[in-house]
């Protein structure tokens, strides 16, 4: 009877040991390990470099190519072609859209004309005036106001738009404190060369003016397309 008894106080004793062993070995933490293939590695950047921005500049016109004057060491003051929508454009009696319109060239028009078209450079600027077509007819223009200082130059190369037979006069004038005054005209006509002009401005020299560059036609009036071939102010660097 007293081996039973011990026997089973034996058994029970060794289980409760099993039991705590399993459940302290189902309850320890483990720590994770890396393998050394689980490592990561940065990798390398694919990204494209952005390329830095290139500035180009145009250079500036050679006037020399056309028969003017080199001007090293000097700058356009005033371009009349650049210029050319901030001006107004009229006849005797009727305001000229600008640019104006091809299709409606009875009432005449102004333009910038394609300088490869006259044979030129594509830098070269050049102002396309066509009269009315009637005889003795003139578009004039008002130009922003401009100051004239002193050894300033009116320059520009005067001629008929290619292929035409123009027969016309190039006007150069202006208006201050709203009323017109002149300067001076150039007649022209296809059989000519063209005019190379450099205007001495010595005369208005100090005064705020607003220019006109107006065309007069003869009486070949269906072919009065008149260039003004880089119509500009020369000023000396100071």
């Amino acid at each position: 009877m007293h081996k039973k008894i011990f026997y089973f106080l034996f058994l029970g004793l060794f289980l409760i040991g099993c039991s705590q062993t399993v459940n302290k070995s189902a309850n320890e933490l483990v720590s994770p390990t890396v393998s050394a293939t689980e490592t990561p590695t940065q990798q390398p950047s694919t990204s494209t470099p952005v390329p830095s921005a290139t500035i180009t500049t145009t250079p500036a016109p050679d006037f020399s190519v056309i028969g003017l004057p080199s001007e090293q060491n000097s700058e356009v003051a005033f371009d009349f072609v650049e210029q050319m929508c901030a001006a107004e454009w009229f006849t005797r009696g009727l305001q000229l859209p600008c640019p104006g319109n091809k299709t409606l060239s009875s009432a005449g028009y102004v333009t910038q004309l394609d300088a490869e078209f006259q044979g030129l450079p594509s830098n070269i600027n050049i102002l396309l005036v066509y009269t009315p077509q009637s005889k003795y007819e003139t578009i004039s223009s008002k130009y922003p106001a401009f100051t004239v200082k002193k050894g300033d130059r009116f320059r520009a190369v005067l001629s008929c738009r290619e292929h035409s037979f123009c027969d016309v006069d190039f006007l150069l004038s202006f208006y201050l404190d709203g009323g017109p005054a002149g300067l001076t005209h150039w007649k022209y006509i296809f059989t000519d060369t063209p005019l190379v002009i450099d205007y001495s401005l010595d005369a208005i020299a100090g005064k705020t003016v607003q220019f006109n560059l107006g065309v007069n036609t003869g009486a070949n009036v269906s072919e009065a397309y008149a260039v003004w071939i880089a119509p500009h102010i020369y000023r000396a660097a100071q």
